[in-house]
């Protein structure tokens, strides 16, 4: 999968009067970060010297800025004067406030770092309130708990943030029919994200399939064959996915998209004659582009998201049924999952299990037919045009039934901001909140980062709306 560069810059900052300089403070501090970028995964940009003026703060601001840095860690190496963090403020770099714990806890205040974090924070809270700048607080050298996991947390947050920034979608064919719910103003999502959305029309998916010469479909038809543990196809349907494969990648490489959303139905059973999730479903697993189905660019959107956190795959899902009991819900999709979400039994290619029954029309393929392995997973969608996000963490588990045909698994053991809820309460909180259908899945719990990413663009996190057994209005009912 590709990936996104985030580049960090590390400022100290001080007053001579203090000891930052004898007890190696501006040394430690860039070793420790030296050896996080390589562990973490992002370029450090280091202001050689510590500064001690604004002038001094504003000439390095303007450094990171050519630098084209992403996060800057201001560090009180000791006490520093209230205008050098005014001007990091104002620069385009992200903003993170670092102090240093003191070499000694009695005699002489050596670094008086804690009360220079303290003012630095509260004169961007409060005397540049209007600025509205977000920054967040780190203490202690590279290795405190306070330090090294909140800035693991931070580069995930932020290197997802500009992979957003950066991504181009390809939005194929429009909405599914009547999927009102799904629509979007690609202008709010580009203003608060930077991502830009293109639309198409899904005859240009379809032609260029047609063109696709057949030793290529074949070939990725083989590969099909290859990945499973089954196919219940013809071979001339998994040729047709194939060659629809072939189409969607060039296609995604000709206009150099990140993402693609695609409505799958009823157009491609009316052209092809296929359900085209064997194409989905491949693109996510061998070339790792996330592809969202029934033209939900959101969707898209919010599994480049999710895919950038934890790097690795994620999924486009439904909730289709709950069990109380086993306090779990079924989460399903047609059959576009990537493979390696499943558990031993592998995946088996499948006719579509509900396009064309009670009608006369020929089945229609190809799907990936799969169960979830149990694992921990997080649950998250941008909702409401990017001003919501939905975070849940939550566990596949053995559930009460083998499940839909499709793919398709049950979730339990849901927690929101760390703290438990039920199944009742997750179900009431996405009817309450009116929260679109499609829901992206990741491996791993990862809250923290999507919390954080969030914070850092003003979005809502979606708070539980605990059930009860009257009406309940969730965020519309606020003001």
């Amino acid at each position: 999968m590709a990936t996104v560069e985030l580049t960090i810059g590390y400022v100290g900052s001080h007053l001579p009067s203090y000891y930052a300089h004898e007890h190696d403070v501006f040394a430690r501090s860039e070793a420790g970060l030296r050896q996080a970028a390589v562990e973490l995964g992002f370029s450090l940009h280091v202001i050689s010297a510590p500064v001690v003026t604004a002038a001094e703060a504003r000439a390095a601001r303007r450094e990171l800025d050519d630098a084209g840095v992403d996060f800057v860690l201001l560090q009180n190496s000791s006490f520093a004067m209230g205008d050098v963090v005014r001007e990091f403020a104002l620069g385009r770099a992200r903003l993170g406030l670092w102090g240093f714990e003191e070499p000694t806890r009695e005699g002489p205040i050596l670094l008086n770092t804690f009360v220079s974090l303290n003012i630095n924070a509260s004169i961007v809270t409060r005397f540049l309130r209007d600025r509205q700048v977000p920054f967040k607080w780190f203490w202690g050298d590279v290795d405190h708990p306070w330090m090294r996991p909140r800035l693991d947390v931070t580069v995930r947050a932020l290197r997802s943030l500009k992979r957003l920034s950066q991504a181009r979608i390809g939005w194929v064919g429009d909405l599914a029919p009547t999927f009102f719910n799904l629509a979007f103003d690609e202008r709010s999502l580009e203003a608060r994200f930077g991502t830009r959305i293109h639309a198409h029309q899904l005859s240009e998916l379809v032609d260029r399939s047609r063109r696709v010469p057949q030793a290529a479909a074949a070939a990725a038809a083989d590969a099909f064959l290859r990945s499973a543990r089954a196919s219940e196809v013809a071979p001339s349907q998994l040729e047709t996915g194939g060659a629809l494969y072939t189409a969607m990648r060039e296609f995604a490489l000709d206009y150099g998209y990140d993402a693609l959303a695609v409505s799958c139905w009823p157009q491609f059973q009316t052209d092809l004659g296929i359900a085209p999730c064997v194409a989905y479903a491949w693109l996510n697993e061998h070339d790792e582009m996330p592809v969202s189905c029934e033209g939900d660019a959101v969707g898209a959107m919010s599994m480049l998201m999710m895919n950038e956190i934890n790097r690795d795959q994620s999924m486009l899902l439904d909730m289709n049924e709950v069990d109380v009991d086993a306090d779990a819900v079924m989460m399903w999709h047609c059959g576009v999952s990537p493979a390696r979400f499943a558990n031993a039994d592998g995946v088996t290619w499948r006719h579509h299990s509900t396009l064309g029954r009670k009608s006369d029309a020929p089945p229609a393929g190809v799907v990936a037919d799969l169960v979830f392995e149990p694992q921990p997973v997080t649950i998250t969608r941008i909702a409401d045009d990017g001003r919501q996000l939905l975070v849940i963490e939550a566990d596949i588990v053995e559930g009460p039934s083998r499940g839909f045909d499709g793919s398709r698994g049950w979730l339990s053991n849901f927690r929101i901001d760390h703290e438990p809820v039920s199944v009742a309460d997750i179900v009431n909180t996405v009817m309450s909140e009116g929260l679109e259908h499609h829901f992206v899945v990741g491996r791993g719990h990862h809250a923290d980062a999507l919390s954080e990413l969030a914070a850092w663009t003003g979005m809502h996190p979606i708070r539980p709306i605990p059930y009860r057994a009257f009406l309940q209005m969730g965020s519309r009912g606020i003001g």
